[in-house]
């Protein structure tokens, strides 16, 4: 049953990375014209590797039983750390959003400044959308973190099969 649990996480975690590897790309040019973008793009980058070398440790070693590199350990431990720190960073900003509409609202405000004529929506179909992409981030941040524990159980449990170095 927890297996089927981890497996329905780390299919669920598969859109998303593939939305955030397709965002690291562009923003890479990006982040060398402004470094202090190149910490988010880490944080982002990290969470599309851990997101695939987990599904890779599933459906290779897990479900198919074979060995995998100690380096692909080393992956997933690696990356599921930060990954940590990314998800824990969301669900505080996701919480205070949640906890603290003034705060969004003037989030929309500001947005709105910016924009200026550009400007099309009203202003509560734009808070609307932040409250709606504040819980889907919350709710994606808990689905990572659970993921991440289930996958430090499973790294312990199938510990056997990264002791060969070639698949």
């Amino acid at each position: 049953m927890k297996l089927t649990i981890y497996r329905i996480l780390s299919f669920l975690l598969v859109p998303m990375a593939i939305l955030f590897a397709m965002g690291v790309l562009p923003f890479l040019s990006a982040a060398f014209a402004n470094p202090a973008m190149l910490f988010p793009l880490f944080l982002i980058a990290c969470i599309v590797i851990y997101s695939f070398a987990s599904l890779n440790f599933l459906i290779k070693g897990i479900d198919g039983k074979r060995n995998l590199r100690r380096s692909s350990k080393d992956w997933i431990k690696v990356n599921a750390i930060v990954s940590i720190v990314f998800a824990l960073l969301i669900m505080i900003e996701c919480v205070v959003f949640l906890m603290y509409p003034e705060m969004m609202q003037r989030l929309v405000n500001q947005t709105k400044q910016i924009a200026g004529s550009d400007f099309r929506l009203r202003e509560a179909d734009y808070g609307n959308y932040f409250r709606i992409t504040s819980y889907f981030f919350l709710a994606y941040a808990i689905v990572l973190v659970i993921h991440i524990i289930m996958s430090f159980q499973y790294l312990k449990m199938y510990n056997y099969l990264f002791q060969g170095e070639k698949n």
